[in-house]
């Protein structure tokens, strides 16, 4: 078995979106060609003092030890890490948080991996259907 893979997936730990986000990666062909983190705020776990340490960490060893060009950070409406869609004025509001902060952990992460590629994605619902946005 191959000990390299080409992306590494930071997404949050909420169960709503468990079965979309795999779902997601196995249509863009990812099953068995990424590291997974997953921490509450994916994004704002790389920004954050308490946990940027480990989310860092994660990112320096998949790029070293299975050879990860690709970072994806995935984030999504209603996150609890903000205190949820109610912590907002507006969907505009919460979604403009969410892009200023994919592309801060953009940086930070790119200040140690300058070659490493950087997807951002915004998963957003209503009932039952799941979109995914890049940004």
């Amino acid at each position: 078995m191959s000990h390299t893979c080409n992306h590494l997936f930071i997404r949050c730990m909420d169960f709503r979106f468990q079965e979309a986000m795999d779902e997601w990666a196995k249509a863009q062909g990812f099953t068995k060609d990424y590291d997974l983190v997953v921490l509450a705020g994916a994004q704002k776990s790389v920004l954050d003092e308490d946990t940027s340490a480990t989310a860092m960490k994660q990112v320096e060893l998949s790029v070293k030890l299975h050879e990860s060009n690709t970072v994806i950070l995935m984030a999504h409406q209603d996150c609890g890490a903000y205190g949820g869609s109610k912590s907002f004025e507006n969907w505009e509001e919460e979604r403009n948080q969410y892009v200023t902060d994919l592309g801060a952990a953009e940086s930070k992460i790119k200040e140690k991996h300058e070659s490493i590629n950087v997807k951002k994605l915004i998963l957003t619902f209503d009932d039952d259907n799941i979109s995914f946005e890049e940004i």
